[in-house]
Order: C-alpha cells, then structure tokens, then sequence
C-alpha cells in the first residue's frame, strides 16, 4: 500500500503548467532507500519504512515503499528523498529519522512513463555512537546476578544452521523452566543530551523483551521498563526485525547514571524461549 498525506495533492498544483498534456503524470519509482556506513558507524542493518519526498524543493507528500509517485511534470528535475522509520515501531508514529542524510539527484521525467531511483542515506556527521555487534569475544554488556542463564555469542561458522544478519555473530540466551530469567544491561552512565537519542536495535525471539533503563534520582536507583518488544516468531522460528526506539525524553531528563538494559522472562506454562540481538547501537548528536 502507497501512503500520501492530503498535503501532496496540493502540493502538485503548482507543477502544473496550461499546455496540453499536462494532466498525464510522470511516475517515480522509488523501491527502497539504502544506508551506507562506515566501519565506526557499525551495521548497515535498517528499517525505512517511509519517505519524504521532494520535487524541485517542493514537497510531494510523505509515501510508505516502495512508493509509486505520480508527478504533474517532465523532462529535468531535482528529486530529493528524505528516509522516514517508525518511532517506536508504532504504525501511525513515522518519523524523518534525524541521523539520516537526505539524498538528491537530478531525475528525467516522462509522462506516462516510470523513473526508478535508487536513493542512499547515510548518517549525519554529527552523529556519535555506543555500538554493541558482538563482532569480538568480549562483550560490552553486563548480566546481573539475579538472571539465571548466560548471555551467548553465536558465530556463523559454529552455527551453520542459524539465520545471520550480514553473515556476522549475534548476540542470544535461552529460556526454560530452570532458567526463566535474563536481564543484560550497559554500564556506561550515559550522559544528558539535548538533542535527539535514539537506540537501533536488530532482534528475533518467540519471548517478550523489555527494554529499560536504569538511573539515579535523589540518590536512590531506578529501572524503569521503557518499552516492550513483542515476539517475532514462536516456537524457536522467528525472523529479524529492527527497530528505532526514541529514547530522547530520557536523556533530556535531569537523571544521572543513565544505563540501558534488556530483560526476558519465560512465559507460565511455556517449556523454552529464545531470544537474539545483534547491533545494538544508541546513536546521538556528539557534545
């Protein structure tokens, strides 16, 4: 499905030149937008769900990809493409993700006929990183003492039957009755930031995961259950999923020690869970 908000319909009049023909569209193909990283920058892994799209600087709405975009123009024109995720992974929350560059291009429209661009975005300098991809032996996490289970690193050439993202190790622990519970977290007391935060994560289960964070107040600690991930699959069969969790109102709140954490409880009556996350990756604007 193509999503445009009412806005573009508007938007297009002014392309619209008194000659005939002019009612005939040309039609833009965009069939995904592609990040492009360095090696400091981590995965490329990414969830681009939408784009805002523009023609000679005039905005032509907000379309859901791949996107079909009808355009009352021909012949030259500047086309620029901003990418859009879901906040949060709600439905209707779709966000210019702000650590994503804009891409353009000059574009040959003919009417009746279809131009298929293939934009790429990559993130913005000032973007600065806390990365966990647990591409080396040592992670950066912790486990608490209360979890019962370890926190595993899955490599490909030991698990040949396992799905990999990007062919590179992942992160994972498993669940049962003897070992219900699992609770990983960061100890990095994440400074305030004034700008926007947001944590990428990559992960497949058939559990529940929470994902927290972890601060002082007044001198006392806090965990707080920020937002919950719903299973991507059940009975051990999940794929990968990404997602863009906004978590600038906890970083723009005068707490301190901030840390972030990830927690998965064995559901009553169910005999195993499994969980798995790679690219951890909390992105924000340098200080």
């Amino acid at each position: 499905m193509t999503l445009v908000t009412p806005l573009a319909g508007l938007l297009l009049l002014p392309l619209v030149a008194c000659t005939k023909g002019d009612g005939v569209p040309a039609y833009l193909e965009i069939p995904a937008v592609e990040v492009v990283t360095t090696t400091a920058q981590g995965s490329a892994t990414s969830k681009i769900t939408d784009a805002w799209v523009s023609i000679d600087e005039k905005l032509l709405g907000v379309w859901e990809l791949p996107a079909h975009i009808p355009v009352l123009a021909a012949g030259l024109h500047t086309i620029n493409v901003a990418p859009a995720i879901k906040r949060n992974g709600t439905y209707d929350d779709r966000l210019r993700y702000p650590f994503y560059t804009m891409w353009n291009g000059a574009v040959d429209l003919i009417r009746e006929g279809s131009t298929v661009v293939t934009p790429q975005t990559s993130y913005i300098a000032q973007a600065e990183f806390w990365i966990e991809g647990f591409e080396d032996a040592f992670t950066q996490f912790n486990v608490t003492s209360d979890s019962d289970t370890t926190l595993n690193r899955y490599i490909p050439g030991e698990n040949p039957g396992m799905p990999f993202l990007e062919n590179s190790p992942c992160g994972g622990f498993v669940l049962d009755p003897a070992h219900p519970h699992m609770r990983i977290y960061t100890d990095e007391n994440y400074e305030a930031n004034g700008n926007a935060v947001f944590l990428e994560l990559d992960y497949r289960s058939d559990v529940t995961i929470a994902v927290g964070v972890l601060y002082s107040a007044g001198g006392i600690s806090y965990t707080n259950d920020y937002i919950y991930l719903a299973p991507t699959g059940s009975n051990g069969v999940a794929p990968w999923n990404k997602i863009y969790i906004d978590l600038s109102p906890v970083f723009n709140t005068a707490i301190a020690e901030r840390d972030l954490y990830l927690v998965a409880e064995l559901p009553t009556g169910a005999s195993a869970a499994q969980v798995y996350i790679d690219n951890f990756k909390l992105v924000r604007i340098a200080s």
